[in-house]
């Protein structure tokens, strides 16, 4: 983890969340890009939509990218996994640039846990989830 009480100046994190559709082409342009600002890191979102999705919203449709489909597909749809999170750990390594993750729920924790991520960021929306 990153000492943030040692830092000489701001440590800049670049929002990528969801931003990435799904997709490592964009994820790898949103990383150069944050790279090419000489920013500290880059940070996405994980979430299990099986545990995070409520059930009364699983089944909605919604207009995506992809067309009509479920909520509950949808986030499965943008949901990187252990493959595309390596690639991005390599990646990420190579330029160098750190990466981190904002974590939804407890699989999403142990998930993140793999990596040797600077810090892992617990979302605002959980600020009161003792769990």
């Amino acid at each position: 983890m990153l000492d943030f009480s040692n830092l000489k100046k701001p440590y800049l994190i670049a929002e990528i969340g969801i931003n990435h559709n799904g997709d490592i082409q964009i994820t790898k342009k949103l990383i150069d890009a944050t790279f090419a600002c000489s920013w500290d890191c880059v940070k996405f979102q994980k979430r299990n939509p099986d545990i995070c999705v409520p059930e009364s919203q699983k089944k909605i449709e919604r207009d995506t990218p992809w067309g009509r489909m479920t909520y509950i597909e949808y986030r499965h749809r943008l949901e990187f996994g252990e493959k595309e999170y390596d690639y991005i750990n390599t990646y990420c390594r190579e330029k160098p640039i750190d990466w981190a993750l904002s974590v939804w729920d407890t699989d999403s924790l142990d998930f993140s846990l793999r990596y040797k991520l600077p810090f892992i960021k617990i979302p605002s929306a959980h600020l009161t989830n003792i769990e």
